[in-house]
């Protein structure tokens, strides 16, 4: 990839949007050019060497040149790579990329917010025949035909065999991703029994400290436990100084769960029926119900009032100080995984001379027996994109396609992610049980080792394992991706266009700053009681639906039944 100008003024920034605006239209009304794949390499042809600039999702432009696995790679499959000097991570260099038209052969974006149409309309990328994928990523092909509707995920409009980018799996988020828990030793101290049998989540270094149960309370029996942690003195410290809940202000996530017991999540256009009409969850009468309830709990003072002016990571802080009973968790901070050291709750044991323990539950349940959370993903265990630049030749693309299917779907490629075991990495416990550790003298990412530097973001459950603790495993395995679970708990929207059928994305950059504000003005306006929320409701109802959701609303009922999409 040729050298981006150090400085790029204003004007020739706008004049390279322009040009690739005025590019966009005539590469878009061109009709793509139809592969010849029997006039390409036999798989496993790698007679001729290729030179190929090459990028994934870690790239942060740190990869060294003669780097570890970019030898290797050059060996195995006969290819020159130049290293993209570039932090793809980095908003101003990926826009003054796509401003200038100048991008790697492979990329795989973390920010930009084109979606692969819209790059593809702007003639950045290519698209990846069905064809060639079948001839030369096999492996690919078999895991998208083993997912809902993966075969069918980014082809070009009015095509059936022409991809605008390829998906990657996200084995590390199926089950559910949130779980509440709460201080064991507070319930212990005031003589609360927890919910079902308590196992711990490991043997020492903390984890000794977490437990976990598959049992729940419900809404009414939590109230009572966050009465006890806000007005008995769980701490014993003889002072009025603690709180059952505390949550932040910056998103929120920490109402998962909680809004799961109203059978309801919040994540972008998730949506339910509703006397027989299609809503939003932000619009539904079991949203309005979930708000009533936390007004009710800050009027009682079971809510910390100073989470208005906390964002998460100030929240984790105050949980740290011992005055919060009730948080929520993913099971990684619950297993107390390295890259979430410092995170409530496990930062309350973290200490060894800490007395402090801790118990996730399952979901609360609510009065209708509902219980769980969103699904991470609305449908199945696909996301994330990863794109060919419009530059590449069909015979530089087939060899693409082999490097990819090779470090992404190949597990014997771990080297390409840890090196060789014993010599740049160790288990962190068991082996082949636990978490692999980079050892320091090499990079964890792309620099000497080139650890990550061209792989995409994609993990199938052994990918996972490499990681994630065994603690996490176990956690996941025993209760939070448990079948069982995961069929009764993961609440998935009524209908959602996975296949790019409606306008929705476009509605959704346009509307979606206003819409954000409506939702979460309102929210917190509620929650800490400066509006009635019975009085206020079809004010606000209407105001959302004036700023845009009407318009989300419509191409919604486009979208196909997510039910229909699972099938497939």
């Amino acid at each position: 990839m040729k050298k981006l100008a150090k400085k790029l003024s204003f004007a020739a920034i706008s004049g390279a949007l322009l040009l690739t605006a005025a590019c966009a239209n005539q590469e878009a009304s061109k009709e793509e050019k139809k592969v010849d794949v029997a006039s390409l390499p036999e798989a496993g042809d790698f007679s001729k060497q290729l030179d190929l600039n090459l990028s994934g999702s870690i790239t942060r432009g740190k990869a060294e040149d003669g780097n570890y696995v970019q030898k290797r790679l050059e060996e195995q499959f006969n290819i020159k790579i130049t290293n993209t000097k570039v932090d793809t991570w980095n908003a101003d260099q990926v826009n003054l990329m796509v401003a200038s038209g100048d991008l790697p052969d492979t990329f795989a974006f973390t920010t930009g917010g084109k979606t692969a149409q819209e790059l593809y309309d702007s003639g950045l990328t290519r698209t990846i025949s069905k064809e060639m994928l079948e001839k030369y990523a096999p492996r690919y092909m078999k895991m998208l035909s083993e997912n809902a509707s993966g075969t069918k995920r980014n082809l070009l409009k009015g095509t059936e065999n022409e991809y605008v980018a390829l998906i990657g799996q996200y084995a590390h988020v199926d089950g559910l991703v949130w779980a509440p828990t709460l201080r064991l030793d507070w319930l212990e101290k005031l003589g609360i029994e927890p919910p079902g049998e308590i196992k711990q989540v490991g043997p020492s270094g903390g984890r000794e400290k977490i437990y976990y149960t598959d049992g729940a309370y419900t809404l009414e029996e939590l109230e009572e436990v966050l009465k006890a942690f806000t007005f008995d003195d769980p701490d014993g410290n003889g002072k009025d100084d603690t709180y059952g809940i505390s949550p932040w202000n910056n998103n929120i996530n920490w109402a998962h769960t909680l809004m799961g017991s109203f059978g309801i999540a919040l994540q972008p256009n998730y949506n339910l029926l509703e006397d027989g009409k299609l809503v939003t969850t932000e619009i539904s009468k079991n949203y309005k119900e979930f708000l009533k309830l936390m007004a009710k709990w800050y009027k009682m003072g079971l809510i910390d009032p100073e989470f208005t002016t906390l964002d998460d990571k100030k929240s984790w802080e105050k949980y740290k100080q011992g005055k919060i009973g009730y948080y929520v968790a993913q099971p990684s901070y619950m297993a107390m995984d390295d890259w979430a050291k410092g995170r409530a709750p496990q930062n309350i044991v973290e200490n060894p001379n800490s007395t402090a323990k801790v118990l996730g539950t399952l979901p609360e349940i609510g009065k209708n027996g509902q219980q769980g959370e969103g699904a991470y993903i609305p449908v199945g265990n696909l996301a994330d994109a990863f794109y060919v630049s419009k530059d590449v030749t069909d015979e530089e693309l087939a060899r693409i396609l082999q490097v990819f299917d090779y470090i992404n779907f190949d597990n014997e490629a771990r080297w390409t992610l840890y090196g060789e075991v014993g010599v740049h990495s160790d288990w962190e416990g068991e082996p082949e049980k636990s978490a692999l550790k980079v050892r320091p003298e090499f990079a964890a990412e792309e620099g000497n080792s080139g650890f990550w530097a061209y792989n995409f973001r994609t993990y199938d459950k052994e990918r996972v394992s490499w990681f994630q603790s065994e603690y996490t495993s176990k956690l996941k395995n025993e209760l939070y991706a448990r079948e069982d679970v995961k069929e009764k708990m993961l609440i998935r929207p009524y209908k959602y266009d996975l296949l790019n059928e409606t306008n929705i994305k476009e509605v959704e950059k346009r509307y979606k700053g206003q819409l954000d504000t409506v939702v979460s003005e309102f929210r917190m306006k509620a929650i800490v009681g400066e509006v009635d929320i019975d009085k206020e409701w079809d004010n606000y109802v209407e105001n959302w639906k004036n700023n845009g959701g009407n318009e989300v609303l419509a191409e919604l009922e486009k979208a196909p039944k997510v039910s229909d999409l699972m099938k497939q």
